[in-house]
């Protein structure tokens, strides 16, 4: 049987653009609302 995930990522800053998108840390929302997603 196979298994499907669903990943939902949290909302990250632009504050700095010349950022890669994988070293762009989390926004006041993405920190709050992370946890609330963490192992759903």
């Amino acid at each position: 049987m196979k298994t499907l995930y669903f990943i939902r990522h949290a909302k990250s800053s632009w504050a700095d653009p010349s950022l890669a998108d994988q070293d762009r840390p989390l926004n006041k929302r993405g920190l709050r609302d992370a946890p609330a997603n963490y192992g759903r």
